[in-house]
């Protein structure tokens, strides 16, 4: 079905055809969360936005509740109503195709902008990296007020296979990309549909086509908006109860790396794919592979955590792919060495430690020269 036919609400679209940002947000149930996220997009100092909700067969009052609130808003704004569940990754390709501006900010429908002035520095950082083609932000935990930091600088990371296969884990949370509108139509498809990490392949596949990184050390997203006292039902409230089991779990780790090699793979000359793929394996397994261990641990149990490494086992990464054997055997070296100590470790030790950990790696990744990469 066209887009056009899906539009429920609008308004000011004439006067923002062609605004600089397009506030998206692919939207499915928890009204009530979502209207606290857009009262932060109401109280933007900025104005050259729209703001796009995609609402995805919502079965609360969503949309007889939404578009009188953007009414009233006085911002320019379509809500589009899904006549068929698209899931989370074709809402997202969705949103990112009826977008009108240059840019596209994409936003959890539980995650509300940081500030007042967001937008406006969003704004004037995009310009001062001379129009990047993909950008990430940091955000902070609405309760907590920790702030993750994707970024640790404003500047341009580069462009290509390289920059993507080095980054590609900063698009593990939507909330706070920023893609460019056209690029993204561009290279939009709809293998990766039921991934839920279509961001993840859209950014990379731009970066690997040659579209530029840029990094924007502002903290513009607060995650996990609470609505008296409780936030949207997660993974650790999922499986809190889960039976002792030692069955094999999907946690979408595996479809990291699978969404990443297939953007980047068939961009990069035959002699460099073995390494890429590897190195973007290695990463996964390195990295949060052992934290998604000890959470599940701490949230569950140490059978469902055991489960968890049943089904990121190398033998079933990349089966489409051809691997060296010396990368291939690297791989399975680093799963046993994690596997073991992520499951024999006290999980106290985590908690001390991630924190630090976490901002390492990110201060290694952002300092390391693309060119050393594949």
């Amino acid at each position: 079905m066209p887009v056009a036919e899906r539009l429920l609400a609008s308004s000011g679209v004439e006067t923002k055809r062609n605004p600089f940002l397009t506030l998206a947000i692919p939207h499915y149930k928890y009204r009530c969360y979502l209207e606290i996220v857009l009262d932060s997009l109401f109280a933007q100092t900025y104005d050259d936005f729209e703001i796009l909700i995609s609402d995805d067969c919502s079965p609360d009052d969503s949309s007889a509740v939404i578009p009188s609130l953007l009414q009233r808003s006085n911002r320019a704004f379509r809500y589009y109503a899904q006549t068929s569940n698209l899931g989370y990754d074709g809402n997202v390709r969705f949103c990112l195709r009826a977008a009108r501006g240059h840019y596209v900010f994409l936003l959890g429908n539980d995650d509300a902008l940081a500030g007042p002035d967001t937008l406006e520095k969003v704004a004037a950082m995009l310009r001062e990296l001379d129009l990047p083609e993909v950008v990430f932000t940091n955000y902070e935990d609405w309760d907590s007020g920790e702030v993750v930091r994707r970024a640790l600088g404003t500047c341009a990371l580069g462009a290509g296979a390289a920059v993507a296969v080095t980054h590609f884990r900063s698009f593990s949370f939507v909330s706070g990309l920023i893609y460019d509108q056209a690029a993204a139509v561009r290279h939009e498809t709809d293998r990766w549909d039921r991934s839920i990490y279509y961001q993840i392949y859209i950014a990379c596949r731009i970066l690997a086509a040659g579209g530029r990184l840029g990094a924007l050390d502002l903290c513009a997203v607060r995650k996990d908006v609470r609505v008296e006292g409780h936030s949207v039902p997660n993974y650790a409230s999922k499986w809190a109860n889960a039976p002792w089991s030692f069955q094999l779990r999907h946690t979408g780790l595996d479809s990291v790396i699978r969404v990443t090699a297939d953007a980047v793979s068939p961009l990069l000359p035959k002699a460099q794919q073995s390494a890429a793929l590897r190195r973007i394996a290695a990463k996964v397994l390195a990295f949060p592979y052992p934290f998604w261990l000890f959470e599940y641990r701490r949230v569950s149990s140490w059978s469902f955590a055991a489960g968890v490494a049943r089904g990121l086992w190398p033998g079933n990464l990349l089966p489409e792919y051809k691997l060296g054997f010396l990368n291939r055997a690297y791989l399975y070296a680093l799963y046993s060495v994690v596997t073991l100590a992520a499951l024999a470790l006290p999980t106290a030790l985590l908690n001390r430690v991630r924190s630090k950990v976490a901002n390492f790696v990110r201060h290694l990744q952002q300092s390391t020269p693309a060119m050393e990469q594949p």
